[in-house]
């Protein structure tokens, strides 16, 4: 038997034949398992960046209280830092989803848990404003943050609307805005929906929304938003549970939501469309594995319902924006004599830049609907830039400015998901750059 022959190149150019293309170097890398996913997105939740505390000394209101927190994208004090208030389950996790936007802006995006979500203590539902304001200073010293910018999310407005009026200071000189996404509308003048039907519940049925809620997310749906309301932000698809799986689903008459699409997650997230499908609903379960129940008091607070009291100094949205453009004007006057009581600073330099609120609201918002919508424009009409020139007390210069715009193709919970591109404006915003 004739010995086995080896073809060499040499051999193979000899017979005149072309060699086989060497296909190893592109190949593709086979998707990952569901298994793999899953752990991986374990690993990314757990990090230490998205799992952190501080103490809150006692006072005569509240004992000593702990704080915990997570920093997203850029994990340094000389990075430009964002506070991100969220919604009514809007927990420190959901810095998560903006970590990689973070990263490529350069920007430090930090969210606290409030009393009673995570691993925040929780506190009797009428402290939960006062507590609020206590805490961001002292965030701000433990990250060392000379200034924060602010956004906020549905009921999360209105910890950011107390949060500019009482601590004007902690807004970087440069820019002097506050960004809010679907805000908060109080009942009577939004829109029919599931939290509101509960307006008709009496105090402690409501104390039981946590439970309902976490039920449900727990056994029905797969994901939540970042309103925290029960949800379906990120549902299984049968292209999302595939790498690369997103815009070429034969099968659909309609385009996935961006939220799914592999190319936006790709370029939001950092990640496909199935690795931030796992991650979020690694999200879902690592925060129902912590507390939740602030839940009741947000619902509480978001109703007005009983020992939850008033919204602070934004309880009338008629009546706040006057409010807040003579704080800021006296404000503006204080920095300008040379010295912030509140920081001691004296390099605050005075400006007759308007203070700036930005609000992006959904196409289609099933919390706020359109009527909530146009109430909340209608209250800041007049500092609108179509109608700014005059403050209406004598003074020529207004300290406030209002815009709005509607984000397309986003719900009430969408519209702050990075892949809408509202909230990677924002932030370009906040560092001055050029969309």
């Amino acid at each position: 038997m004739a010995a086995a022959r080896t073809t060499t190149p040499d051999l193979v150019a000899e017979a005149g034949l072309a060699p086989a293309p060497d296909t190893s170097a592109t190949a593709p890398a086979p998707a990952p398992t569901k298994q793999e996913l899953e752990s991986r997105a374990r690993e990314y939740i757990a990090q230490e960046k998205f799992n952190r505390r501080f103490t809150l000394p006692a006072t005569d209101a509240h004992d000593e209280l702990t704080v915990t927190y997570a920093v997203g994208g850029v994990d340094s004090d000389t990075a430009p830092t964002v506070l991100f208030i969220g919604g009514m389950y809007g927990g420190r996790l959901l810095v998560s989803m903006t970590d990689h936007v973070g990263q490529s802006l350069g920007m430090r995006i930090v969210v606290i848990d409030r009393p009673g979500m995570g691993g925040s203590t929780i506190v009797d539902v009428g402290l939960r404003l006062s507590v609020w304001l206590e805490t961001v200073p002292l965030l701000m010293r433990t990250i060392n943050a000379q200034h924060v910018s602010i956004a906020a999310h549905s009921c999360g407005v209105i910890y950011a609307l107390n949060t500019i009026y009482e601590l004007p200071w902690i807004l970087p000189p440069s820019n002097r805005k506050l960004y809010l996404f679907s805000p908060w509308v109080s009942l009577e003048h939004s829109g029919m929906t599931m939290l509101s039907i509960s307006s008709y519940l009496p105090s402690p049925l409501i104390n039981q929304f946590d439970n309902i809620v976490r039920f449900v997310n727990s056994t029905m749906m797969p994901a939540v938003h970042f309103s925290g309301i029960v949800s379906s932000a990120l549902p299984v698809s049968s292209t999302a549970d595939q790498e690369g799986g997103g815009s070429g689903d034969s099968g659909r008459t309609k385009p996935l939501p961006r939220h799914e699409r592999d190319e936006t997650c790709r370029e939001y997230c950092g990640v496909s469309a199935a690795e931030y499908s796992a991650r979020s609903k690694e999200l879902m379960h690592a925060m129902f594995e912590e507390s939740t129940r602030a839940a009741n008091h947000e619902a509480l607070l978001s109703l007005r319902k009983g020992v939850a009291g008033e919204w602070g100094v934004c309880d009338d949205y008629e009546t706040y924006p006057n409010a807040l453009e003579a704080k800021m004007r006296e404000f503006s006057r204080e920095i300008g004599g040379g010295t912030s009581r509140e920081t001691g600073q004296s390099n605050l330099a005075l400006t007759n830049n308007p203070f700036v609120i930005k609000a992006f609201w959904a196409e289609k918002d099933q919390m706020i609907e359109k009527k909530g919508e146009k109430y909340f424009n209608k209250c800041f009409e007049r500092f609108s830039e179509t109608n700014v020139g005059s403050s209406g007390d004598g003074n020529e210069h207004s300290y406030l400015l209002y815009e709005s715009e509607v984000v397309p193709e986003t719900t009430h919970d969408t519209v702050v998901l990075p892949q809408y591109e509202a909230l990677p404006r924002a932030l370009r915003d906040m560092l001055g750059r050029q969309e």
